[in-house]
């Protein structure tokens, strides 16, 4: 099958990058006339080819969630455990930089899609059942997973998926969409109207009525990601430089300074009711903070539904 696109695009992606990023998905270099005008159409290419469907590199181990998700620093012996919304961007990225992975530059390009269908080493569903086996059998295996206050990773989940990238067409339909029509069909709406979306409130209230394991992963409650493992190190989300730092020690592997809080939930002013103001309406308004939103019953819903991982913050190593 030759792999090419249009020639007839306004500017290319760099040759380099092309022949990097077929040597990850194909493990050989792209044909000399194969150009391509931006890296999503790169990717889609590369996805849909039959040579890479049927090769090695596409097929991974038949691990359930969520071990099949672990990230692995092999030589290192560093095992980490991401949770949706506590940082987990940026440690999958820092996890490619301690592995010193030879693709690193494409990887951190869109380190989610990529890690998860390509065995690249990164994660537990790379290696055979028996290779996984003699991982967790490492006496000197330093696993950790960050944690995060239950209140306010809802709320970031709410902000950035149901706000601020409510019409994205991605995150509608592997995220969100779902969610909106099913509350919005409860309340007598026609729709879905996705535009129009869902309150806070209207979030909490059908997210804590459905079976945790259901949930999405940006919602679904931490200790599920957690399993029945043994963890070397829970740190804090509000702590996240603790994580940067004993990682660079044990590794010798300087890393970039942990993310702040982008979506900005959780800081602001007050503003009573902000749980019952559609999206549309929050978008307009300065940022709000944490306890506009978290009034009494909500906090008193959420701390019952998510009362382990309430647990798991107060047990917490790190």
């Amino acid at each position: 099958m030759t792999l090419a696109a249009p020639t007839d695009l306004p500017a290319a992606l760099p040759h380099a990058l092309v022949r990097d990023t077929f040597q990850l998905f194909l493990a050989r270099d792209p044909n000399p006339e194969a150009q391509f005008g931006d890296f999503g159409g790169l990717l889609g290419t590369l996805f849909g080819s039959q040579e890479f469907l049927t090769s090695q590199r596409a097929q991974k181990t038949d691990l359930a969630w969520p071990e099949r998700q672990y990230f692995i620093a092999r030589q290192l012996g560093i095992l980490y455990c991401p949770i949706g919304k506590n940082a987990c961007s940026y440690f999958k990225r820092a996890m490619v930089h301690l592995a010193d992975h030879p693709r690193r530059h494409i990887l951190d390009r869109s380190i989610h899609q990529l890690t998860d269908h390509i065995r690249t080493g990164m994660q537990l569903s790379d290696y055979t059942e028996s290779e996984i086996s003699a991982i967790w059998r490492d006496p000197d295996l330093y696993s950790f997973a960050i944690l995060r206050d239950p209140y306010r990773r809802l709320l970031s989940a709410y902000i950035e998926k149901f706000v601020v990238n409510r019409m994205d067409g991605a995150n509608l339909t592997y995220h969100t969409g779902p969610l909106i029509e099913a509350v919005q069909k409860a309340q007598g709406l026609p729709g879905p109207d996705f535009a129009r979306g869902i309150r806070f409130r209207d979030f909490i209230l059908h997210i804590t009525a459905q079976p945790p394991e259901t949930l999405d992963p940006h919602w679904r409650p931490q200790y599920l990601y957690l399993g029945d493992h043994h963890w070397s190190a829970l740190y804090d989300f509000d702590n996240l430089a603790q994580a940067v730092r004993d990682l660079e020690a044990m590794s010798g592997i300087e890393l970039s300074q942990p993310p702040v809080n982008r979506s900005g939930s959780g800081e602001g002013v007050t503003h009573f009711g902000a749980e019952q103001l559609l999206p549309a309406v929050l978008d307009r308004l300065p940022m709000i903070d944490a306890e506009s939103f978290l009034t009494e019953d909500l906090k008193e819903r959420i701390s019952q539904y998510y009362a382990r991982d309430f647990a798991l913050m107060a047990e917490k190593i790190s």
